[in-house]
């Protein structure tokens, strides 16, 4: 199995997430987990949590060990680790995303999330990491625009631009329950080779023709959808739709802890809930090995 979605700050063990909190002398409230229809917003505020013990380089390094070593033993044979480095902020950007790099084992690499609505200089400063970091195979832009947003979508062709000019791969979250116009531009315009979620992708035709034309592999992540209400149960996932339509598909986890999921409950959800049969589930494994993001 291959793992192209798994958000760092997202999928941390619990009992790490317990013990780290006690060492700053932090405790949590209420469960912290995802649970159905709950928004993006509100999940994206889950976030405050994770991210408050993993400011230090030890723990960044800690945890990204942690999931490469939680991979292995449910098979999973390269994993794919996001997160923003900038939002860990006790030490240069820099070492943070060089002590992720030193968690990594030989069958995980980096992808390094820019966030809707910062400046887009911020995912110049990403692709400029990334550049002398072989490890780091991949650029993202994660979170979900807001009205008040000064920055969108548009705004951020230049670093992706520049991200393909130097082999480096192009993801982006996108038409999570919003406009598939989104998935438009962030193939036209940066260039992405992956979208995550891409919910709405079926809602526009010229949108659907544009991911076969290019190629395009969606990451799907049915729990997490179902979670933010998205989807309001993950038999109403279009994950099929897709595959019926020969779009390429990778099912991922998203946030192996806030979902209390793994890559092979995930497996489990789109064959028993979502209608795939046996081969749709080995096409979509194929997919994702097919998709993994190669620095050249």
């Amino acid at each position: 199995m291959v793992e192209l979605h798994c958000h760092l700050d997202g999928s941390l063990r619990y009992s790490t997430l317990e013990e780290l909190l006690l060492q700053k002398n932090y405790q949590i409230t209420d469960d912290i987990r995802f649970y159905p229809g709950m928004g993006i917003q509100e999940a994206l505020s889950r976030f405050q949590t994770t991210l408050s013990v993993l400011q230090e380089p030890d723990a960044v390094e800690r945890v990204t060990r942690e999931i490469c070593e939680d991979a292995r033993e449910l098979r999973v044979f390269h994993t794919e680790i996001r997160f923003a480095p900038q939002l860990h902020h006790s030490v240069p950007v820099e070492e943070i995303v060089d002590a992720a790099i030193s968690g990594l084992d030989d069958n995980a690499n980096l992808i390094l999330c820019g966030l809707y609505g910062e400046p887009p200089n911020v995912l110049n400063g990403l692709v400029e990491i990334a550049r002398t970091r072989p490890r780091v195979v991949g650029i993202d832009l994660a979170g979900a625009p807001q009205a008040d947003h000064r920055y969108g979508l548009f705004d951020y062709a230049e670093p992706f631009t520049r991200a393909r000019d130097l082999g480096i791969g192009r993801t982006v979250h996108a038409a999570e329950g919003r406009s598939p116009k989104e998935i438009d531009v962030a193939i036209n315009f940066l260039h992405a080779q992956r979208i995550g979620h891409g919910l709405t992708l079926l809602n526009d035709w010229k949108t659907r023709d544009l991911v076969l034309e290019k190629d395009i592999t969606i990451e799907a992540c049915i729990t997490s959808n179902w979670h933010t209400g998205v989807i309001s149960q993950p038999p109403n996932h279009p994950i099929k739709e897709w595959l019926d339509d020969g779009i390429k598909v990778a099912i991922c986890t998203d946030n192996i802890l806030l979902s209390d999921t793994t890559l092979a409950k995930e497996l489990a959800i789109a064959r028993e809930h979502c209608g795939l049969t046996y081969r749709d589930i080995n096409q979509c494994k194929a997919n994702a090995k097919e998709a993994i993001f190669q620095r050249r």
